[in-house]
């Protein structure tokens, strides 16, 4: 298994299998926030897979070519939000609520990752429709900038939830945590929109997973009803934040003027279909 900042390897050790990850050196440093986060949490009894700690205590281990970090294996799959979305708000709330006692430094996440980032990769493509991206994103942050701010998972997807064949859930994957927009997990894990081709249909689902997912999430944590209310607005920050850090990991020449056009119309659409709903339903 690969992504942009990783390589996954299943060992074996005689009859015993683990999940060993080695993070590329130029992502070391949320790598190792990350490790110090999911040692916490483990520490706590919160559901991650287990890591397997080094001699000196550590989490992981330092080389020149990468972090490598060693975890019991978990058996099962990524999750599926629409089949179990109480259960993964109950996950989730938990997780924020333990996280307010974690001591350690997090990565503070402003403007400029969220918008910043893309609005700077769009001009040094010489994207010719830059100053709509601009304009978007600051009306944008503009709606979520106030927003309380807390940890952040801040990669929240399916496959970072972990059902086992029991039915227990595991979290995976803290590199991207941060101090940003706790409402954020929530958007992420529960967002259905289609990234790349916009679907009219996608509001609705999203909608319906948040609607089951908050109570479950509440009884653990509390969302104000701004919070909340941003949903929709975060859906539309995710595509800033994603997109660049796609851009960021695989070059500037990934994408081209025609895939920019796809996604500027997305965003177009998304808050048409916001804006009316929202008119419809007062």
């Amino acid at each position: 298994m690969r992504n942009a900042g990783s390589v996954s390897y299943a060992v074996f050790s005689g009859n015993d299998k683990y999940f060993l990850r080695v993070i590329k050196p130029a992502f070391l440093d949320t790598a190792v926030i990350g490790a110090d986060v999911q040692a916490f949490l483990q520490n706590q009894g919160f559901p991650v897979p287990p890591v397997i700690f080094t001699k000196d205590n550590l989490p992981y281990v330092r080389m020149d070519n990468g972090l490598f970090i060693l975890y019991e294996f978990v058996e099962g799959s990524e999750s599926n939000p629409e089949q179990d979305a109480e259960a993964i708000g109950a996950l989730i709330g938990k997780l924020h609520n333990m996280m307010k006692e974690y001591t350690g430094e997090l990565i503070k996440r402003d403007k400029h990752f969220f918008i910043g980032r893309y609005i700077d990769i769009l001009r040094r493509k010489q994207y010719p429709k830059v100053d709509e991206f601009l304009i978007y994103g600051n009306v944008l942050w503009n709606k979520v900038r106030d927003l309380p701010r807390g940890y952040c998972h801040g990669d929240m997807y399916d496959g970072n939830i972990h059902k086992t064949p029991d039915g227990k859930f595991y979290m995976l994957d803290f590199d991207t945590s941060c101090e940003g927009f706790p409402m954020y997990d929530p958007t992420l894990i529960c967002n259905k929109t289609h990234y790349f081709d916009f679907d009219e249909r996608g509001y609705e689902k999203s909608k319906g997973i948040l609607s089951r997912f908050l109570p479950e999430y509440l009884k653990y944590n509390a969302l104000s009803q701004k919070e909340i209310n941003a949903f929709y607005d975060l859906i539309a920050l995710y595509h800033f934040a994603l997109q660049a850090t796609v851009i960021e990991n695989y070059g500037l020449d990934c994408i081209d003027n025609a895939f920019l056009d796809r996604q500027l119309d997305w965003l177009y659409r998304w808050r048409e279909q916001c804006e009316k709903t929202r008119d419809i339903n007062g």
